[in-house]
């Protein structure tokens, strides 16, 4: 993939995910909103609910009282017919015509608003209504029969007026209750029991405060915890509102937990949207270090071909100038000539058969086929056997080699072949990994549950970015000229591979300039 084209697509993504957030945002702030305004909506008519069913209550209980004098003073002290109302119907079952007379009778019993408020100046005296109806039949001659009728006749059933109690109490009694304080009129109880029960059919179940107030004065009706809280948003509304509709009261009404029962009533959406929205940015993100690491991948597979372009290039091109020259007469006239360099076409075949057999070797490792066969052996035979194999190329570089095994004599399950690999790998990138003078220190160590190894060069280092990833497949550390060093950034893999497969573990420790220290340590449970 081009760069260019790589960098658009994560742009686009990124775009595209911050847009997502966006939107997420937005829509959970919204919904806040609107829950808000709906809870704010449904506070209003409960407490509208509240102040009317106050004001009835208290309009009931001023009825109750006068019916009960009423009761007790017996039949009214004047009595007079104030409307009468007379109209023709007809009988659906006998088919004649009716006369029906409907009336209003005015009683007064004696009773003034001063038995209710001592204090009261009005004279003018309680009065309750009854209605009456009569029904005749009447004849032919409908004036006659209307004329001759008599009022018992007329008066066959009274019944009071329930729908008339209201108009006729309320304005006596709204002027006797505008003179008493609000604390006869209501109670806290009352308040809060109706509050309670207005919110809860409004699905509002969360804790409340409340105070009736009279203008700017706080009356004593109300919960105590409502001075704590006098900051919190306020819902209002009047109280016992007369016939003008003003009042002087008002009550006033607080949720001190309404900011987290409105998150919580959105708290499954919000879940949700933060749950998609962490999934598309951890998707996103494995996405990207997929596509980084892939293409880190690819750059590196790069370099392998090429590092292993140049390790065969170098020995096939030295197979065919020996060829070349075994097939001149003068060099197939020169034994010594042609067996030196049929060695050389030998050691150079090996060296390819070599890194041949290593790629090999790993591939079975990643698809876990290579099955070790172990004996119980003293680990210090391959390292030995490892030691033996580069001791030339030390000397080469005219270095030191120093070894210093422990004495104590024990045995492990061991494949020899691949554990001669796995040290001589270790020994050559110490030595190929030196500068000017290679100088290695190998030193194994016993104790009681671990046998150790450790190989430390003075070469060049490594930085701790490189040190946490020598172990990686196909991994090189990165210079301005790739062959510096020759290698296919496999044998650390292999190495690592292969002492897991023994129970063991590995690690380096390494500074830039001053060499690393590549630590094994196997466990001792298998010993004899």
């Amino acid at each position: 993939m081009k760069k260019r084209l790589f960098s658009t697509l994560i742009a686009l993504m990124a775009v595209s995910l911050l847009g997502i957030i966006v939107v997420q945002t937005f829509w959970i702030q919204t919904n806040l909103t609107n829950r808000d305004r709906q809870f704010s909506l449904s506070v209003n008519n409960a407490l509208a609910a509240v102040s009317e069913q106050i004001k009835e209550r208290e309009l009931r209980d001023y009825i109750s009282a006068t019916q009960k004098i009423m009761d007790s003073i017996g039949s009214p002290k004047a009595s007079q017919l104030t409307e009468v109302f007379q109209y023709i119907d007809r009988s659906t079952v006998e088919n004649k015509a009716l006369l029906v007379s409907r009336g209003i009778i005015e009683d007064s019993y004696g009773i003034f608003p001063e038995l209710f408020d001592p204090m009261s100046s009005d004279s003018t005296p309680i009065l309750d209504y009854r209605s009456i109806m009569a029904t005749t039949v009447l004849e032919e001659d409908v004036e006659n029969t209307i004329n001759n009728m008599s009022s018992t006749e007329r008066m066959q059933r009274i019944a009071r007026l329930s729908s008339m109690d209201k108009a006729k109490y309320e304005n006596i009694f709204m002027d006797i209750a505008a003179n008493k304080p609000i604390e006869k009129r209501a109670s806290t109880f009352e308040l809060e029991l109706l509050l309670g029960q207005e919110l809860l059919l409004r699905d509002i179940d969360i804790d409340f405060d409340f105070r009736v107030f009279e203008g700017n004065r706080m009356s004593q009706l109300g919960t105590d915890a409502f001075l704590q809280n006098v900051n919190s948003p306020t819902y209002r509304t009047p109280l016992f509102v007369d016939e003008n509709g003003e009042s002087k009261y008002e009550i006033r009404l607080i949720f001190p937990e309404k900011d987290a029962f409105l998150r919580s009533s959105v708290a499954s959406s919000i879940a949700l949207s933060i749950l998609f929205t962490v999934i598309l940015i951890g998707v996103f993100t494995i996405t990207l270090f997929q596509a980084l690491k892939q293409k880190k991948i690819s750059d590196i597979k790069t370099d392998f071909i090429n590092n292993m372009t140049h390790e065969f290039k170098t020995p096939i091109a030295t197979i065919q100038l020996a060829l070349d020259a075994l097939g001149t007469p003068v060099i197939a006239k020169q034994p010594d000539k042609v067996t030196q360099y049929l060695g050389m076409i030998r050691d150079e075949s090996s060296r390819m058969n070599t890194q041949v057999e290593n790629v090999l070797q790993i591939s079975r490792l990643d698809r876990r086929e290579l099955e070790l066969t172990t004996t119980m052996l003293d680990p210090h035979i391959p390292i030995k056997t490892a030691v033996e194999h580069v001791r030339l190329l030390v000397d080469q570089r005219e270095g030191t080699l120093r070894i210093a095994l422990d004495p104590l004599q024990i045995k492990l399950p061991i494949s020899e072949s691949h554990m001669t690999n796995v040290w001589v790998n270790l020994l050559e990138n110490a030595i190929k990994y030196s500068d000017n003078h290679v100088e290695i220190d190998v030193v194994t160590i016993i104790s009681n549950d671990t046998f150790t190894v450790t190989i430390q060069d003075r070469g060049i280092g490594m930085s701790a970015s490189v040190s946490r990833k020598v172990f990686t497949r196909f991994y090189r550390e990165e210079s301005g000229d790739i062959h510096n060093v020759k290698g296919h950034g496999l044998g650390l893999s292999y190495v690592k591979r292969i002492v897991e497969l023994h129970d063991g573990t590995i690690y380096v420790k390494s500074q830039p300039g001053k060499g690393s220290t590549f630590t094994v340590r196997f466990p001792l449970k298998h010993t004899l």
